[in-house]
């Protein structure tokens, strides 16, 4: 359950960021056994309510895996700033939470807040509504590597002319464990995940890699990359609009 506290992030498509609103703060829901439909109803109720003016919420749902069945809320883009603010309806607002939906919930407690990256990022503002989510724990002492290795991924790719969608996410106060969260957008859906969907473009961005930084760097990569991986889960999502802010 530890590690899933990273499979969170669920925004449709990101198409405008304030500046220093790159933040969001998520939570994954699972409904108890028997209790699906009676909890999207019940957060149906409660968006209407709550969540379709102001303080918006985006839904999506996990569809394989050990979470198969959860719900991913999210809320943002936010800035630290916007957290210090009190929301008037804090009261109702949580009450109304553990009177309609929150006893249909297994107890989960998963909640953090990750940062959009914009400079690891490429081609993001892709419409999907279908998503190949990738989580990953790097050791302690690699996140300044670990970064420079994702920015040179859009270095590359966009040598590269690549229609691929990608959103990375940098996990916050992660403290020893630095984790990052890699958001595919699918535009044509999960057949995008069929082995004859494109071409295969390993060998060209390997040998454009080591074209631009050398067999050296690309050995060093190869080594962070896997021998310096804590743990690493991926899982699909489709994004729910019935169950998201209008």
């Amino acid at each position: 359950m530890k590690k899933l506290l990273c499979l969170l992030l669920c925004a449709a498509t990101i198409t405008v960021f304030g500046q220093g609103s790159t933040l969001y703060r998520v939570n994954v829901v699972k409904p108890k056994a028997g209790m699906q439909s009676a909890f999207e109803d019940s957060w149906k109720l409660h968006l209407a309510k709550f969540h379709n003016a102001t303080d918006k919420r985006m839904v999506s749902q996990i569809i394989d895996g050990p979470m198969n069945g959860a719900y991913v809320i999210a809320e943002g883009p936010i800035s630290y700033a916007d957290m210090d603010k009190v929301n008037p309806t804090a009261k109702e607002h949580n009450l109304d939470l553990e009177k309609t939906f929150t006893p249909k919930l297994e107890v989960t407690g998963m909640n953090s807040i990750y940062r959009w990256a914009d400079t690891l990022s490429y081609n993001g503002n892709v419409k999907a509504d279908k998503f190949l989510v990738t989580v990953t724990v790097y050791k302690n002492g690699t996140a300044g590597e670990i970064q420079t290795e994702l920015r040179r991924n859009v270095l590359i790719t966009t040598k590269m002319n690549s229609t691929v969608s990608v959103n990375v996410y940098v996990k916050q106060f992660s403290g020893s464990s630095p984790t990052i969260v890699n958001r595919r957008g699918l535009k044509d859906g999960f057949k995008e995940l069929d082995n004859n969907f494109s071409p295969n473009m390993g060998t060209q961005f390997k040998d454009t890699y080591i074209k631009d930084y050398g067999q050296d760097a690309w050995d060093k990569r190869l080594k962070l990359l896997v021998d310096d991986v804590v743990s690493r889960e991926q899982h699909m999502e489709k994004a729910r609009p019935d169950m998201s802010s209008k």
